[in-house]
């Protein structure tokens, strides 16, 4: 599946926690934290960005990780710290551990929640810690 596709089925899915007209343009998703992972228990998280807005979502653990369930935090573009180091994306008190192939997600996520209008760019911060 595309990208451009599974991110229309994601605004789709969130569809209750967006803002009338928004759509979801960049998305990451992963466990909580590390024990989530080690454990198997605890919650998924999917950081996500639309034109006005930076998500942060509770999800699955397993399974259908891309399905949110609820809304964990909302901050306006640029309002909130973004910070992407080593397999961790921080969204102001909100962490996520970043799947292995989510990395280049995780980057547009903080470029894009950073207020950065180039769609590839990452913000220096970030580009140093990442």
């Amino acid at each position: 599946m595309s990208e451009e596709r599974q991110l229309q089925k994601m605004t789709d899915s969130a569809g209750l926690f967006l803002e009338p007209g928004e759509t979801i343009r960049a998305a990451a998703w992963g466990p909580s934290s590390e024990l989530a992972i080690l454990m198997g228990v605890g919650s998924g998280r999917i950081a996500a960005v639309t034109g006005r807005h930076v998500y942060v979502f509770e999800s699955p653990l397993w399974g259908r990780m891309s399905r949110p369930r609820g809304v964990v935090a909302k901050h306006a573009i640029g309002s909130v710290r973004i910070r992407l180091s080593g397999w961790g994306l921080r969204v102001g008190d909100e962490r996520m551990v970043v799947h292995l192939h989510h990395r280049g997600r995780a980057r547009r996520v903080a470029g894009l929640a950073a207020g950065v209008s180039s769609p590839g760019a990452v913000p220096s911060a970030a580009r140093r810690a990442g």
